[in-house]
Parts: C-alpha cells; sequence; structure tokens
C-alpha cells in the first residue's frame, strides 16, 4: 500500500494518547482508546495489504505471516529478553516467575487470555505486571492469523468484491456480542479477540467501503474524526464500560481519519507527528515497563520522574525502532525480503525457554540471601499448604472438593468449648490469629474456609462460579446443618468486595441464623485495603535497604471495606450475642492503631485486604495487650456457663 502521513500522524496520536493515560497526565484520563485507534489502523492496512494482493493473484499466506513476525516479532524479542535481564537483579522471585511466564505467553501471542485469567487492566495490580500492554498485540496476532484464513476462504464461495458484505456481517456480529459481554463479562469482553474483532473490522471496512468526496470534505472527515477522538480521551475514563457503546466514538473518529482522502494534513502530517508516528510500536513497547519501573520504587506519583519516563519512553523508542524494527523489515525488492526471520524466530524461541525456566525455577530463589528468606518466611497466605486451615482449592488443584475442606481444628484442641470459624479467605487469614487466642483462652475452633465463600445462607458468590464455589456450597450446607452444634460462631469475609456487590443480606440472614443457634457471634473485621501490594513494597525496601514507609502507600480502594465494617457493626447491635471487633483492636502498637507492627512489618499481604500469617499471629498479640481482649474474654465466659445473653451496653456491638 502507498505511505500515508496522515495514517502514520494517527498513530502518533494513538500511542501519546496511551503513554499519557497510563502515566496519569491531566486530560488524558481516557487515553486508552488509543488502543482502540490502533485497532482500526491496523484493520484498514492488513485489509488493503491482503485484497490488493489477492486481485492481482500476488497474495502469499506465508509471505503474509513472515511480514507480520518482522514487523512485531523482534522489537517485542528485545524488549521481553531485557525485561528478564532486568529482573534478574531488581524482581522478588514471586515477581520474577510471574514475568517468566508473561513473556512467554507474550512472544506466543496469548498473553490477553492469560491476563484475561488473571483479570483487572485498570486494577492497581496490574501495575507490577512489567508485559501487561502486550496483550493488545496478542489480539492483533490472533486477528492476523485467521484473518487472511477468513478471507480466502470467501475468495473461494464469493466473488472478491461482494465479500465486504460478509465482512459487514461478522462485524456487526462482534459488536453486539461486544454490548452485550461488556456488562455481563467485562473481563472477557475487555481481552478477547470476538469482542474486539469489530474494532479491527471496521478498519477493514474502511478499506472496503470507501468514500468518495474532494479535499475540503476529506478535511472536514478528518477533523471531525480527531474531534471524536479528543472528546474520548478526555470524556471517557476507567469508570467506563469498555468496549461497548461508547466504543464507538473513538473507533468511529480513527475511521473518519483514515476515510477521508489521503490529503496533507498539518496536523498530522507535521515533523513531530512523523517521527512519533514512525517509532509508535516501540514507544509503545518500552513505555509501559518504565511506568511499572517508577510505581515499583513508590515514585509514580512524582512528577519529575514520570516526565522523565515518558521521555526515556520516546528515547528506548526510536532506539528500537532505528536498531532492531528497521533492520528487522528489508525492502521487498531485496531477496532476504523473501527469507524467514531466523534470527528473529530464534531469539525469539530462546526467551521464550528463557522465561519458562523461570517460571519452573521459582523465579530463582536462591538469588536472595539466607536474612531476606528468614526476613519474609512467615509474609505468605495461611492455607493448607504451610499447614493452617484455608482451603484454597483454586490455588491447589490438589485438595478435592468434599468434606475434606470442613475438618480443621485450631486453639486448644483438648478442649470441650467449641466454636466454628466460616468464610473465605479472610476467614482463611485468620486462622493463626483464632489459634494463639483459642490456645490462651482454652477453646477450640473448627475453621471452614474457601475462596469467595463469605458466612451467607444463600447460594450467591463473588468469585468465579469453578470449584471453589462447590466447595463452597458444601460449605454453607454444613454450616446450617451443624451451627447449633457449635458453642460460639467466628465469621469473616472480604466484607469490602461483598459490600460492592450488594449482597450484605445474605451475611446479615448468617449473622442472625447463628446468633439463634449459638451463644456468642463474633464478626471480624475487613482489614485495611491498601492501593498497592503491601508486602511487595516491604519486600523491596528490605531488596534495596530502602526504608519502609506505609503512609506513603493509597487507601482509596479502602472505603469499601470501612463501609462495610460499619454496617456490620451496627447490624451487630441488633442482637445481644453479637460482638463486632473494631479494626484498631486487632492491628495497633501499645493500643494505637497501627498497620506496621512495632518491627515496621506490615500486617498486610496484599492489595485485596488480605493479611499474612505473620500478621495474623501479631494481630493476635496485638490483640491480646488491648482493652478488647478482657472484654472478648468475659463473653466467652458467660457462652461457656451458658448465662441469659443480656449484656450490659459497655459490651454490646463493638468492641
Amino acid at each position: 500500500m502507498v505511505f500515508r502521513t496522515d495514517i502514520n500522524g494517527l498513530r502518533a496520536i494513538a500511542v501519546l494518547l496511551v503513554v499519557f493515560f497510563h502515566f496519569g497526565a491531566p486530560g488524558a484520563n481516557g487515553g486508552f482508546v488509543g488502543v482502540d485507534v490502533f485497532f482500526v489502523i491496523s484493520g484498514f492496512l492488513m485489509t488493503g495489504i491482503i485484497f490488493s494482493n489477492v486481485r492481482k493473484g500476488k497474495f502469499s499466506l506465508f509471505g503474509f505471516y513472515l511480514d507480520r513476525i518482522r514487523r512485531i516479532v523482534p522489537a517485542l524479542t528485545f524488549l521481553c529478553l531485557s525485561m528478564l535481564i532486568i529482573g534478574w537483579f531488581l524482581l522478588l522471585p514471586s515477581e520474577y516467575q510471574k514475568l517468566g511466564t508473561h513473556t512467554v505467553s507474550s512472544l506466543a501471542f496469548i498473553s490477553n487470555i492469560v491476563f484475561w485469567k488473571e483479570s483487572g487492566y485498570f486494577e492497581q495490580a496490574s501495575q507490577d505486571k512489567w508485559l501487561l500492554h502486550t496483550w493488545s498485540l496478542s489480539i492483533e496476532w490472533q486477528f492476523y492469523v485467521f484473518y487472511p484464513l477468513f478471507i480466502l476462504y470467501l475468495k473461494r464461495i464469493l466473488p472478491t468484491e461482494k465479500s465486504r458484505w460478509i465482512i459487514l456481517a461478522a462485524a456487526l456480529i462482534s459488536f453486539m456480542l461486544s454490548v452485550l459481554a461488556s456488562s455481563r463479562w467485562p473481563t472477557s469482553a475487555f481481552y478477547l479477540l470476538p469482542t474486539r474483532a469489530w474494532e479491527l473490522l471496521t478498519g477493514a471496512l474502511v478499506y472496503l467501503l470507501p468514500i468518495q468526496s474532494s479535499n475540503r470534505t476529506g478535511s472536514i472527515l478528518k477533523l471531525s474524526g480527531l474531534a471524536l477522538i479528543a472528546f474520548s480521551a478526555l470524556y471517557f475514563s476507567e469508570e467506563t464500560t469498555w468496549p461497548g457503546l461508547f466504543t464507538t466514538i473513538p473507533v468511529l473518529g480513527a475511521a473518519l481519519v483514515i476515510a477521508a482522502p489521503s490529503s496533507q494534513s498539518w496536523l498530522l502530517g507535521n515533523r513531530v507527528c512523523q517521527f512519533i508516528g514512525n517509532t509508535s510500536y516501540s514507544i509503545y513497547l518500552w513505555h509501559w515497563p518504565l511506568f511499572v519501573w517508577i510505581y515499583y520504587f513508590g515514585l509514580a506519583d512524582d512528577t519529575a520522574w514520570i516526565t522523565a519516563a515518558i521521555s526515556t519512553s520516546i528515547l528506548l523508542g526510536y532506539l528500537s525502532y532505528s536498531f532492531i524494527e528497521r533492520p528487522a523489515r528489508p525492502s521487498a525488492n531485496t531477496r532476504s525480503a523473501r527469507r524467514p526471520p531466523l534470527m528473529a524466530c530464534s531469539a525469539s524461541i530462546f526467551a521464550m525457554l528463557l522465561g519458562a525456566i523461570i517460571f519452573y525455577s521459582h523465579g530463582f530463589t536462591h538469588r536472595m540471601s539466607e536474612e531476606f528468606k528468614a526476613a519474609t518466611k512467615e509474609l505468605v497466605m495461611p492455607s493448607k499448604n504451610n499447614g493452617w486451615c484455608f482451603y484454597d482449592v483454586e490455588k491447589t488443584a490438589e485438595l478435592p472438593i468434599n468434606g475434606d475442606g470442613l475438618k480443621c481444628t485450631l486453639g486448644d484442641r483438648k478442649s470441650s468449648f467449641k466454636g466454628i470459624l466460616f468464610g473465605d479467605s479472610f476467614a482463611g487469614h485468620y486462622g493463626p490469629f483464632w489459634d494463639q487466642i483459642g490456645k490462651n483462652t482454652a477453646f477450640q475452633v473448627n475453621a471452614v474456609s474457601t475462596n469467595w465463600c463469605y458466612p451467607s445462607i444463600t447460594q450467591e458468590f463473588t468469585g468465579t462460579i469453578g470449584r471453589a464455589y462447590r466447595q463452597c456450597l458444601i460449605n454453607r450446607k454444613y454450616l446450617t446443618k451443624n451451627i447449633a452444634q457449635f458453642d460460639f460462631a467466628i465469621f469473616a469475609g472480604s466484607w469490602g468486595n461483598v459490600y460492592r456487590q450488594n449482597k450484605m443480606k445474605g451475611v446479615y440472614d448468617a449473622i442472625s441464623l447463628a446468633a439463634e443457634n449459638t451463644k456468642l457471634v463474633v464478626i471480624m473485621p475487613a482489614p485495611t485495603t491498601f492501593d498497592v501490594n503491601v508486602k511487595n513494597m516491604y519486600e523491596r525496601s528490605l531488596l534495596f535497604g530502602i526504608d519502609f514507609d506505609i503512609d506513603q502507600f493509597g487507601r482509596e480502594r479502602d472505603s469499601a471495606a470501612r463501609e462495610a465494617n460499619k454496617r456490620l457493626e451496627q447490624f451487630s447491635k441488633q442482637h445481644p450475642n453479637v460482638l463486632f471487633l473494631r479494626r484498631e483492636a486487632l492491628f495497633n502498637i501499645n493500643g494505637v492503631p497501627s498497620d506496621v507492627t512495632r518491627d515496621n512489618i506490615p500486617y498486610n499481604l496484599d492489595e485485596h485486604g488480605h493479611i499474612s500469617l505473620y500478621g495474623s499471629k501479631m494481630a493476635a498479640y496485638s490483640f491480646m495487650n488491648s482493652d478488647s481482649y478482657p472484654l472478648l474474654k468475659e463473653r466467652l465466659f458467660k457462652a461457656r456457663k451458658g448465662r441469659p445473653a443480656k449484656i450490659s451496653s459497655q459490651l454490646n456491638g463493638g468492641i
């Protein structure tokens, strides 16, 4: 196809929108639409290449794939190898292992599927994924694989010119699926090809259904298209359902720019736009790891570092384009253009093998010093794998879905005074806490907990329907049938998550059921939810000898958990034998609320609000040295003696 400066300039706008969005630049709240613009451009160019050669009888499927390899693989492989080398020195074993996985999936062009399963492009946890941005490359590659096959099949059954209507129908079907899925399965809609294909096919239709217009009309079309893209970048945000109906605005904008006659445009044809457009692919590749870099060291709010990272993205993009991209794309007239890109493929395979080795070696844990290993040994989730009770069926496939998840004893195993700890992973992380309290207060606890199985007597669920859901149904059936056999009940859950999904009524009903059938019900609070993975931040401080300051990390995501805790405390006051334990009773230093222990180690484990094995033990220690512990013992003593549940106002509600 003839090179078009306006499309090259549109590439520049698209990549700058994405870069500014990721770095949090003002006015780029919806800069993620740059990816949608890229999809339209890709669909247009690929369709032009395929159809123009098909009409001439010169199209080669093998040659098409080779050209795509030359265009995409060398720069991507260099990025992945660079990340693996840098990761050896910078990343914790768990992070390095994850990078190995993502390297393999990125170079195999299935990273969109991997990230879909891990979920959450806009989640804070995504900022720890160095290759997250390759999801869009995987979608494009999957399109490149299937699209020419589809065109060649249509060529066999239809005249070339009539196949455009089939492509239009395919685009409409994909669009309708996208709109439906974005409301029901938003993560699937975001990451998977079937719900993104219509954007690429829109570009295809621009080529197949050209608009005949004058230069003046073309200028109006271009300006209108750019206005739609600018509106999208300014108006939309991470809260906008995407992709979906609103996605038509930037997609239409890109289509209008491309559909207009290829006249000179100062806005798109100036030297800056042409430079950025030429290097856009490499800039896109490098900008996200640089953002993760400054986030990794807690510098993502520093304007100077952000400016430096954006500038470095452009510099590295230029170097990658000059020394890797451009040399890998020889002229069509040269003999090397017809040769398979063996060097690129060999390097890609080598990087994938290296990534696989890193994954299976668990990130080469021997890189860490013995002091580091000792200091972080208990910064893990208490689970069956390390001798505790959390029945983590999602991560441990060996655990059967049956009654085995109903039997795990904590505390004083010889005591006849028995309680049940019930809930999801938040009940699981409180296992060491209640083990210590039980031993000190002479009671035993049967812990029943599995993924997303918050206390409820309904079939509602906050997680993915699968193994955990089936185990949860077993757990809840056990709860309703056997609650009366226990002297007291302890409920814990990811209350913020339950609250966000409007499923608190099931929790209230479970509390009421337990209050009617036991002498005491204790409600555990949801711990603080940070905007970052606090454990990783702490371990990085150890690794690099940096002072750890937990106050620098945001808590915006904690609002739902705080509100849910508040509502549970209010509800507990409706029952004289229900007790809500407040956060500050568990997480404190000498009675002063604190998110770290006296050794400046965080209670928290991750960005979801879980506490670690260490944090759970230390919470027990803090609780037993707080004013709330004697009050809990008094309540337990009255429950043990079987006294009526009439308590003083001092004890009613929360402590």
